[in-house]
């Protein structure tokens, strides 16, 4: 049995695309008979998701919240860390390490620094501000050694790649997010409140500013004008929370549900809605437009280069300008009101988001790790 070392500053209780990454993808290794060990930081808080059979979690250090790239990120601190690092790399004795943004602080620069085993890492971030770009050209020349000492790079989309492309000589492999098919597409029923004929918008993520939720809750007014009845179920947490909760004004317990942080139960929360909306200013590529897809839910997203990856306009989902409130409301009203057309744009979804499924994305990050090894070992990965 081979043993797969995956490194994470992101995984539950934080919720997220990374961490959805690594969770499902664990997963699937533990099916295929792999041994998994996830190497994160520690928040002080319980997980509520099952840890399958042959997958364990070692924690160094504690994770502390820090704002980045219109984002609130993870980064891991604590005394000794990277004596604690080289510790777990002599005693795991892993065949694989595999990093997930490998090029950020603290845990994935400090795996990347001691590995002593064939390494991956895999690039999930975009950025087009000035404070990402200043700081990737200012420190360029570091960061291009640590690229250097990875024998294999995955981007999950063209816009992670064309976002460090002018920084790093290197090669990338794109291999997307994937998405548990099944899990969604079965869901146990639907939230009871939400169980009703009115029209539904969802909108799940955390409460950054790049993920729009501002944008949206300046579209639903709209809405509402039109459909008095709609709801606006939001799904997520975060420090800016109580500020989108005043934003909502008077529609707010109304019109708009602000329904927290969920997890286990997302299946039913996509089951409950006819719309799922994510109008993300920047994406690399957004796993909750995967799921929603999955869930057979017509999506608005926004014409972003991550999205566009995703949805194809018209098609498999509906894109409009990012922070353009006139044109999402219109987007999401087409969706409510003609039913065939949502349908059409849902059935699109659900039958493309097979091809990336969980099971098809693993087949190919397996695949990448066999060309890695035979050319690092001489030897056959599989």
């Amino acid at each position: 049995m081979k043993k797969i070392g995956i490194v994470s500053e992101y995984f539950y209780p934080h919720l997220g695309g990374i961490t959805e990454h690594v969770y499902f993808y664990s997963k699937e290794l533990v099916k295929r008979g792999y041994e998994v060990v996830l190497l994160t930081g520690y928040e002080g808080e319980t997980i509520d998701v099952a840890i399958p059979e042959g997958m364990r979690i070692v924690r160094l250090g504690k994770s502390v919240p820090f704002y980045m790239n219109n984002s609130f990120a993870k980064v891991t601190l604590g005394w000794n860390l990277g004596k604690k690092v080289r510790q777990v790399l002599a005693e795991e004795k892993f065949d694989l390490l595999h990093i997930h943004s490998p090029l950020f602080m603290t845990l994935p620069l400090l795996f990347l620094k001691y590995s002593d085993t064939v390494t991956v890492g895999t690039l999930h971030t975009y950025f087009d501000s000035v404070g990402p770009r200043f700081f990737f050209r200012l420190f360029q020349k570091f960061i291009q050694r640590f690229f250097d000492k990875m024998d294999g790079v995955i981007a999950v989309s063209e816009a992670c790649k064309k976002a460090l492309a002018p920084y790093l000589k290197g090669d990338f492999a794109y291999i997307p997010n994937g998405v548990d098919t099944e899990w969604f597409a079965n869901p146990k029923g639907k939230i009871e409140k939400f169980d009703d004929e009115t029209p539904k918008v969802m909108f799940l993520g955390r409460m950054d500013p790049r993920n729009g939720l501002e944008s949206l809750l300046d579209a639903f007014p709209a809405v509402v004008e039109r459909l008095p009845a709609a709801k606006l179920i939001v799904v997520g947490d975060g420090p800016m929370l109580p500020l989108y909760q005043e934003k909502a004004g008077a529609l707010n317990g109304r019109n708009v549900f602000f329904e927290g942080q969920i997890n286990g139960n997302r299946p039913e929360y996509f089951a409950s809605c006819d719309v799922f909306c994510y109008p993300a200013k920047i994406a690399a590529f957004s796993v909750t437009l995967l799921e929603a897809m999955a869930a057979g839910k017509p999506v608005v997203g926004t014409d972003n280069l991550g999205f566009r990856q995703a949805i194809e306009n018209g098609k498999n989902g509906l894109l409009v300008p990012p922070e353009d409130s006139g044109q999402l409301a219109k987007a999401l009203l087409h969706l409510l009101e003609d039913r065939e057309s949502a349908a059409r744009i849902a059935k699109n979804g659900q039958d493309w988001v097979q091809e990336i499924s969980w099971a098809r994305v693993t087949d190919r990050i397996l695949d990448f790790y066999d060309q890695v090894y035979r050319r690092e070992r001489g030897l056959p990965w599989k």
